[in-house]
């Protein structure tokens, strides 16, 4: 298996629709069974999850877990670092997340251990532990571990019920670890402590993650405290235990070193207790519901080791581990990329290996192997103790317990990627065989639990369309140029008739409004522009809306002239929209019940109608407006004639890059005119909200059967548009949770899924009660292939680290710079690395003075507006809009540090495993918010209105500036 040629003509995993989508939404272990028997029976052995790629099948998992070509995604990180892929400070972006928690510490190193490197040092690591982790050690364990599980077990007995996860699962491997590591009994306690405070890190809950940060830090750094001083000590004074063993391991002279031996030992107790309380817990809840198996066991010992067996397959507590690709790879007909992560479903690989895998079975004659120990390079070192604890543990049980039954359904934790398992078993024991008790739980699959999962999986007729859609798309994309490359000749009548619209406009601005005050002036022209874009058409009203996106770069005034082309569109008539839905669904009485004339919403591209289908379903018809195909090619060849020509004749139109513009704008606009494109961007986005909250966003449904590339036939989003909402309506808190859940779902969309929505606005958004987000218009998008979308992601977290290298050579990879740019010299430049600096407390001469210099150096440096960004700035510039608007005095610094803290803890192993660890130990802070605010260090609190302030004040600095170029429009104006 290896990167080749043919890899061409293989199936990319990171194309749109090339794995089906899976987003089971598990609340106990009977459907996580019933939905990997679905996934299994697609015969599909890898899908595409929220958090990406998931491998089910069992060859495919052992092929990649055996090959040194996948690696860890520890090492990978350590990997990128050693090759210099980037510069971002992973370690900076964990402190970004801890420095909103006063007191949380310093961060603790991170040390080599066996996931953290490969190759030969993964097998030096390994040879220098393996004499220290043998089958007799864990065997010399056996009375002590038989001996707790009693002691655990007897007042559990003596009530004759409880809580078997708090009194018996989860404080059962403690002591044992701490026996093998040699730890005084008396610190027992406190290592539970740690080992509790520490897993809560994996929590699914990202804001419960969040909100405990300051306690797993501080707990990670008392830990590492205390395993430094226990290798000092056993140094001075070995003992009969693991750790004085992996002091004095040597192979040809060569030991462990400090770091690695305190690595190793923290490893160990918490890669072995969390693993081991979970796997029990698995163990009695399946027992629980098979009360034939449970008696078989107490009357014949021997099957123990075969049960324990069983659970490991059946219901493993370790669901996945990840995998980096280090080079370009193929499996089994799938290309996965250099640097591809992706999770390998140890346990639904397990389930599915033998006949019959969805039972749980302790008389298998295969004794079908698993996965849950690993495999290969990396299978796991502590085996053979987990073994011998669950065996102990379970014989324990047997002997003071004849029978029991649950005398609560069990409580499961969150389903997550990592480890799983009960977070409570309440049960009761009885006297004699259960024999009659109802097999309710685990061990078998009930019918209405299949029906329930079964819509979690994204049905093959979305994954096809989406497929088919990329393939339409290229050959769009292939298309475009021939249209914005300048024509000698554009159309001479568009031309003419377009020409007379703009030039009216000029005119009548110039002679009627020469009266005006200045400022009134310059708005009286920009309405007078956007008015003559409305009569011209729905081509220069989406252009009109890309300008609207293009806040700080072309005039505030005309900006927000252009904002009003959002939703004010004439619609067309009744009779031409009636002949488009007789061609392309049959005549409207045959469809549809109810269909309401006059649409709802008009738009530039289409207009939106209420109808009722003949099923009585309410449902929204979006029909595209009449010979609009004709009418945007003809405009497109007009605006690729003069785009070129406007190049060097106003500044800031450089920087706008306007035959770029026309090229974003001729890409988005030719895709929005198959509405076909429009429902595959419907799914793939709606899969990209699901990285986030479940149930947090509402897309609309599609009729695909009643899709074309004119109409579609959709199910209503319910839900109050943000155009109605006001501050009485939405609290504080309501408005910032609100504007959290937007960011987030634009942030990862982009960076880690490489599709966002490009038109955030207040027709396309809607609010429920229940504060779910309702999002609708899905023609224009924003996406990034694999390349761009790291460099996005190198962006965004650059951004978060404060790391202003970071960011310009990612936006110079995004097109924002030649790609020959000096990165250093452009931060010299542009003065990007001036810190604590307010532009605000110069002389206005200086200001402008500065103004001046800093177009004058981005002109010369080449500067672009990537289309990819425009469109993500155009999203958050409306949110910052609508935000500022309801809580104007939301403090921006702390809402920066919650996103980019909420994006770390939840996304942080992926930004690790693609973009790596950076040697440097940068500081920490809001730095990159500030530069962009104009705020010195000393300022605490900066809230919507005083940016807004500030802005206005730059503003009226700038007003009589030859820099700006407003003020050389008007002087044009007067000449």
């Amino acid at each position: 298996m290896s990167g080749t040629n043919e890899a061409a003509a293989l199936v990319d995993v990171t194309a749109p629709g090339s794995l089906p989508f899976v987003d089971f939404a598990i609340s106990d272990f009977t459907e996580l069974v019933a939905a990997t028997e679905q996934l299994q029976g697609s015969e599909h052995w890898a899908v595409r999850t929220p958090a990406g790629p998931l491998v089910v099948g069992y060859e495919q998992t052992r092929q990649i877990l055996r090959d040194p070509a996948w690696i860890t995604v520890l090492s990978g990180v350590s990997a990128l670092q050693a090759e210099g892929h980037n510069d971002i400070d992973f370690e900076a972006l964990v402190s970004k997340a801890r420095d909103m928690l006063p007191g949380a510490g310093d961060q603790v190193e991170m040390r080599p251990n066996l996931l953290s490197v490969e190759g030969e040092d993964h097998r030096r690591l390994r040879r220098l532990v393996s004499s220290s982790f043998t089958p007799a050690s864990s065997e010399s364990l056996r009375p002590f571990m038989r001996e707790h599980a009693d002691r655990l077990l007897k007042p559990l007995v003596q009530r004759g019920e409880g809580d078997l996860v708090a009194e018996f699962c989860r404080p059962y491997p403690i002591p044992v670890i701490c026996r093998l590591l040699g730890i005084d009994d008396d610190d027992h306690e406190q290592f539970g402590r740690w080992a509790d405070i520490i897993f809560s890190g994996l929590d699914a809950d990202a804001e419960a993650v969040l909100g405990r940060l300051e306690q797993i830090t501080s707990a990670q750094k008392e830990l590492d405290q205390y395993a430094t001083g226990l290798v000092a000590d056993r140094k001075g004074c070995p003992h009969a235990d693991l750790v004085s063993d992996l002091v004095q391991a040597s192979y040809e002279e060569d030991r462990l070193s400090p770091d690695e031996l305190v690595a190793m030992i923290e490893a160990i107790l918490l890669a072995g207790t969390d693993t081991t309380r979970n796997q029990l817990g698995s163990l009695l809840a399946v027992l629980a519901s098979q009360p034939d198996q449970y008696e078989r066991l107490r009357n014949d010992r021997a099957l123990v080791p075969a049960a324990i067996e069983e659970s490991l397959r059946y219901i493993g507590a370790v669901r996945t581990t990840a995998r980096v690709a280090s080079e370009d790879l193929i499996v089994d007909g799938l290309f996965f990329p250099s640097g591809t992560t992706v999770l390998l479903g140890l346990h639904a690989a397990g389930l599915a290996q033998p006949e019959d895998g969805f039972r749980f079975n302790i008389d298998r004659a295969d004794r079908a192997p698993h996965l849950a120990f690993g495999l290969g390079a990396h299978h796991c070192l502590g085996a053979a103790l987990a073994r011998a604890e669950l065996q102990e543990a379970l014989n324990a049980f047997l002997d003071v317990v004849p029978a029991y039954q649950l005398a609560a359904p069990v409580s499961w934790k969150p389903l997550s990627m990592g480890i799983w398992g009960p977070d409570e078993l309440h049960f009761r024991v009885l006297s004699e065989s259960a024999g009659n008790v109802e097999k309710e739980t685990p061990g078998v699959i009930k019918e209405e639990s299949t029906i329930r999962v079964v819509d979690s999986a994204a049905p093959d007729s979305e994954n096809q369309w989406i497929k088919d859609a990329h393939a339409v798309r290229r050959v769009i994309v292939a298309g475009v140029p021939r249209l914005v490359n300048a024509p000698s000749f554009p159309p001479a009548i568009r031309l003419s008739h377009t020409t007379l619209r703009f030039g009216w406009a000029l005119l009548a601005w110039k002679f009627l409004d020469r009266r005006l005050p200045e400022e009134q002036r310059i708005a009286s022209l920009y309405r007078r522009l956007r008015i003559a874009a409305e009569r011209l058409g729905p081509t220069y009203v989406k252009l009109a809306q890309l300008i609207s996106a293009a806040e700080g770069v072309f005039p505030q005034a005309l900006v927000d002239e252009c904002s009003r082309c959002r939703d004010q569109a004439k619609p067309s008539k009744w009779r031409k929209i009636k002949r488009i839905l007789k061609k392309d669904l049959g005549p409207v009485s045959e469809s549809f019940h109810l269909f309401e004339k006059e649409p709802f919403a008009a738009a530039s591209i289409a207009q939106v109608h209420s109808a009722v289908l003949k099923d009585g379903s309410e449902v929204v018809v979006k029909i595209q407006r009449p010979s609009i195909h004709k009418t945007v090619v003809r405009d497109l060849r007009v605006l690729a004639w003069v785009a070129p020509r406007l190049v060097g004749k106003i500044p800031v139109s450089a920087l706008a890059n306007p035959p770029a513009l026309v090229q974003l704008f001729a890409e988005t606009i030719s895709e929005e005119l198959d509405f076909r494109l429009e429902v595959a961007n419907l799914f793939e986005i709606r899969r990209a909200l699901a990285t986030g909250e479940r149930g947090r966003w509402a897309t609309p449904e599609p009729n695909l059967d009643m899709t074309t590339t004119r109409v579609i036939v959709m199910s209503r989003v319910p839900g109050t548009p943000l155009t109605r909402l006001d501050s009485e309506q939405l609290s504080d808190e309501a408005a910032r949770n609100l504007f959290r859940h937007m960011v987030d779902g634009l942030i990862e969309g982009a960076a880690l899924h490489g599709i966002f929505h490009g038109d955030f606005h207040a027709g396309n958004l809607f609010v429920s009660e229940e504060g779910v987000i309702g999002l609708v218009d899905y023609g224009m998008v924003g996406r990034l292939e694999h390349e761009r979308r790291i460099s996005f992601l190198r962006y965004v977290t650059g951004l978060m680290s404060g790391d202003v290298r970071t960011q310009v050579s990612a936006v110079r990879d995004l097109g924002a710079f030649p790609p020959d740019a000096d990165i250093e010299e452009l931060i010299q430049k542009l003065q990007l690395d001036r810190v604590d600096f307010d532009p605000l407390q110069l002389t206005e001469e200086q200001f402008v003075s500065e103004f001046q210099t800093l177009l004058k150096e981005l002109l010369a440096s080449g500067a672009r507006i990537p289309k990819e960004l425009m469109l993500f700035v155009k999203n958050f510039a409306y949110l910052a809009s609508f935000i500022q608007k309801m809580d104007p005095e939301m403090d921006l610094l702390g809402e920066f540090s919650a996103i980019s803290a909420g994006f770390l803890t939840k996304h942080g192993f992926r930004v690790s495993a693609e973009l790596g660890l950076s040697v440097q130990d940068l500081e920490v802070s809001e730095s990159s918010f500030r530069r962009a605010a104009g705020i010195r260090d000393d300022v605490e609190v900066l809230t919507w209105r005083d940016l807004s302030n500030r802005r206005d004040e730059m503003q009226d600095r700038l007003m009589n500036s030859e820099a700006n170029p407003r003020v050389a429009l008007r002087k044009s104006g007067k000449q």
